[in-house]
């Protein structure tokens, strides 16, 4: 007569356990890049939405644009912004015209977001 037996042996059970953790350890690996990654692209669309914003204002404020620089208010303190003139020359020869256009930087401190702004800083060019 033949005797069966029930349940496992513990090499069966150190086997499963050791396979259980290489594929937890894998997953928890690819969760925690993806909320590193998560994290990451949430602070760039809050740039971008602070930088739009920081845009709106200056339009609102219908002043001439001029070189400056701050921070955002609270909640968005940690966040900067700058304006300056970029290195880019617009030029029109017809009307003897050079034309900068400005530049909006918002930035924490690990990453930051440029924008060009349609507001113009005109030269005119003498000969």
């Amino acid at each position: 007569m033949k005797t069966f037996k029930k349940g496992f042996t513990f090499l069966e059970i150190m086997i499963a356990v050791g396979i259980f953790g290489i594929v937890a350890t894998v997953c928890l690996t690819s969760y925690l890049i993806c909320l590193k990654n998560i994290k990451i692209v949430n602070d760039k669309i809050k740039m971008i939405i602070l930088a739009e914003q920081k845009l709106e204002e200056l339009k609102m404020k219908n002043e001439e644009i001029k070189e400056e620089e701050g921070n955002f208010n609270e909640p968005d303190s940690e966040y900067m912004w700058k304006i300056e003139l970029t290195d880019i020359v617009i030029s029109d020869t017809e009307n003897d015209i050079e034309l900068i256009p400005y530049k909006l930087t918002v930035r924490n401190k690990t990453d930051s977001y440029s924008l060009i702004i349609p507001f113009l800083k005109s030269n005119a060019k003498n000969e």
